[in-house]
């Protein structure tokens, strides 16, 4: 059994929270409410990247830490091995301005594959907030989690 993370992740997860230069746009809108945008001044990090002065390296650390948390602490339902079943399952999360992961949902389903990667996203360990002005704003994420059997 193994799970694995297809390529997709790692683009996905550097294009989600690449360095703050790439996003820092003038002009962008950032809603007053509580609803979460897809790109922040300042992207959520892992707080046990938060010492790490360099941009890119808090990202780079942040992405290894979600990547590491997953692999590490995802399971293979029993059901879903009996089945052979494999695949994709993309789950949505938002990182909220408190750093907490909340609104796990999927986005794209495998049944019994469902549940496992909800979980896991649920674990992820806590995050600085993204922030816009100062000001800490939610963040909303999709992030593919690949299932495969083979080794």
């Amino acid at each position: 059994m193994r799970i694995s993370f297809p390529s997709p992740l790692v683009l996905g997860l550097s294009l989600m929270v690449t360095s703050v230069s790439s996003f820092a746009q003038t002009g962008l809108q950032y809603p007053e409410d509580n609803s979460a945008v897809k790109v922040a001044e300042v992207m959520p990090v892992l707080i046990s990247c938060n010492d790490m002065v360099d941009v890119e390296k808090r990202q780079s650390c942040t992405n290894d830490g979600i990547m590491s948390h997953i692999m590490s602490e995802l399971v293979y339902p029993e059901e879903a091995r009996d089945k052979g079943l494999e695949g994709t399952v993309v789950v949505e999360f938002v990182v909220n301005q408190k750093g907490l992961v909340s609104d796990v949902k999927i986005l794209r389903g495998l049944g019994p594959l469902d549940e496992a990667a909800l979980e896991v996203v649920r674990g992820l360990p806590t995050f600085s907030p993204g922030t816009e002005n100062g000001k800490a704003v939610n963040v909303k994420y999709a992030l593919p989690i690949r299932f495969s059997l083979s080794e």
